[in-house]
């Protein structure tokens, strides 16, 4: 094998990771709007109007659905919110977005942050 196509090589594969990091970042910040988005219609923005899980129509695809249906990756969206702390929990296990602290985790962030939470809208 020559320098040339070793490095080829190595071009395609960072490449195809670039690429493959792209899609899922656009992928989560879709997810993530569309979260944000259930928690704005149902009006869960502070500890008063916290709800289920249930209540926002999330919930984890089982192996069959995964198969038939389109994909849905709304439960790993919550989730990195919830790890961010921008989705906080009530002690009966109710949840609500706090919009200050996700404003705040754009801003101070890094670039994934900035790119996938979205811009603040007032």
């Amino acid at each position: 094998m020559t320098l040339f196509e070793m490095i080829r090589i190595v071009v395609l594969v960072v490449a195809l990771l670039a690429v493959y990091f792209a899609v899922t970042m656009i992928t989560m910040k879709r997810n993530i709007k569309r979260v944000i988005q259930a928690f704005e219609e149902r009006d869960a923005l502070d500890a008063k109007g916290a709800v289920s899980i249930a209540d926002l129509g999330i919930r984890k695809q089982d192996f069959l659905e995964r198969i038939v249906k389109m994909r849905d990756n709304r439960i790993q969206a919550l989730k990195f919110l919830m790890d961010a702390g921008i989705v906080s929990g009530n002690a009966d296990g109710r949840i609500y977005l706090n919009k200050k602290k996700m404003y705040a985790f754009r801003r101070e962030g890094n670039f994934t942050a900035r790119f996938i939470i979205p811009p603040q809208d007032y």
